[in-house]
């Protein structure tokens, strides 16, 4: 009985030291090409947890399997500098605490997020929904899964995603003791990113950026930002295998034709923001497109977008006879009159005599604007533009804030803003494809080709 007795004491004195290492609990609440000029650096050899990890493939290697891909966009992104990534170069780095506040839907959605990022990513072994139990010679620990969930690593290790900070002390030892390859998160702040940040960087992937962002095409140039770039391993590139996460909603969701592009590319986009739809068009935003090589065709076209009526093939009178018995008129291949201004177009070629009637004309106080047959539509441009004095600049241009979404377009061209009505008009030479129709039109531009 005594030595019963002493073994009873011991026992419950352990259980009153656990009891109060314990904090409060926090309830749940049940509520183109790719141009792209740095995408990787190399990782840091030493590894989060489990020592051993396979090692990045040469370049070399990586460029033929590319190659064999024959995919231009992957070849592209086996080269350059690398932008930095985070690999933990000791576990130590990332059991810090984060701040999050405990309990609350954020907690909830938070939890469900980082399991569907994790069940997309590691197919054959998503999130575990079992809860996780330790047995010992003299104690049994079991987890509530539902608050304490369990995420599989790249490396064979378990990460615990402690979101609301409540684990204690005494329990968290005793995890560590019995499988150091568990790894243990914790909460912190309402910022999503510093949690899926130290979510990752605990997995072990191969390869993790935050903050991710690369182009594609020239003209137009599509920009893709993402919150994070995942490589699982080091064959996740040439095998069209890279994830794009993005866990933040302030800003406006991937439009459907730009994750297909993306897809086909070899990015598989995980992004928790909807769709967008796109902005109504009420004519406030105009992207005009200009195709037509030819002189009279870019005059009309940059005529039709500036809204002005014109005559075409109009005779001028010079002279009516009445003095010298001689009449003389000039021919305006298009000529506008408005408010007191008279503006004379002339394709005419190089000749004198066309030379010296148009000089004429503006000694009676036309103004004459020749269009020679070497403009092009940057000239032509500047010279109507001018003309109607309208301030405009040529310039590749943002079609909307970046800032706005994560997705931009860039498209070289003459933008003008502050119109008559307040519109927003860019007039462009450039043909566009259908992904850039497509983006233009979901942020509420009316896309005018001629």
């Amino acid at each position: 009985m005594g030595s019963v007795g002493k073994w009873h004491i011991g026992l419950t004195a352990l259980l009153t030291v656990f009891s109060l290492a314990m904090p409060p609990a926090h309830a749940l609440n049940p509520r183109f090409e790719i141009d792209i000029k740095s995408l990787r650096e190399k990782p840091s050899q030493e590894k989060i947890g489990i020592p051993h990890q396979e090692k990045r493939a040469p370049r070399a290697d990586t460029v033929k399997k590319e190659a064999k891909k024959g995919s231009a966009a992957r070849a592209f992104l086996s080269g350059g500098k690398r932008r930095k990534s985070f690999v933990a170069e000791k576990w130590g780095e990332y059991r810090h605490t984060l701040r999050l506040e405990p309990g609350g839907d954020e907690a909830v959605a938070d939890i469900r997020r980082a399991r569907e990022v994790w069940d997309r990513l590691l197919i054959s072994g998503g999130t575990e929904r079992f809860p996780l139990s330790l047995e010992g010679g003299n104690f049994s620990l079991t987890l509530d899964p539902e608050k304490y969930p369990v995420f599989p690593a790249a490396d064979g290790g378990r990460i615990i995603l402690d979101l609301q900070k409540t684990l204690p002390p005494l329990v968290k030892a005793i995890i560590v003791e019995k499988d150091p390859r568990v790894r243990i998160v914790t909460g912190g702040q309402s910022d999503r990113r510093a949690v899926f940040r130290s979510l990752f960087a605990a997995a072990g992937f191969y390869s993790v950026e935050e903050g991710f962002s690369f182009s594609f095409g020239t003209d137009p140039k599509v920009t893709v930002t993402s919150d994070f770039k995942v490589e699982k391993n080091a064959d996740s590139l040439p095998a069209s295998d890279v994830f794009l996460v993005n866990v933040t909603e302030r800003r406006m969701g991937t439009p459907t034709s730009l994750a297909s592009f993306l897809e086909k590319e070899g990015f598989h986009l995980v992004d928790f923001s909807p769709p967008p739809a796109s902005v109504a068009v009420d004519g406030s935003r105009v992207l005009f497109s200009i195709t037509d090589g030819s002189r009279k065709g870019i005059a009309d076209a940059l005529l039709e977008a500036l809204s002005v009526n014109v005559q075409r093939d109009r005779d001028i009178e010079l002279d009516d006879g009445s003095r010298s018995g001689v009449t003389l008129t000039v021919r305006a291949d298009r000529y506008h009159e408005a408010n007191g201004r008279k503006i004379v177009f002339s394709f005419a070629e190089a000749d004198p005599v066309q030379f010296t009637l148009l000089k004429l004309l503006e000694l009676r106080g036309y103004r004459v604007v020749m269009l020679h047959p070497d403009d092009d539509f940057r000239a032509i441009s500047r010279k109507i533009l001018s003309a109607f004095r309208v301030s405009a600049s040529y310039g590749n241009h943002h079609l909307w804030n970046p800032l706005e979404s994560s997705f931009d377009l860039q498209i070289s061209g003459f933008m003008l803003r502050g119109g008559r009505g307040g519109e927003t008009v860019l007039l462009t030479n450039v043909p566009l494809d259908p992904l850039s129709r497509d983006l233009a039109g979901f942020k509420g531009y009316e896309v005018i080709e001629k």
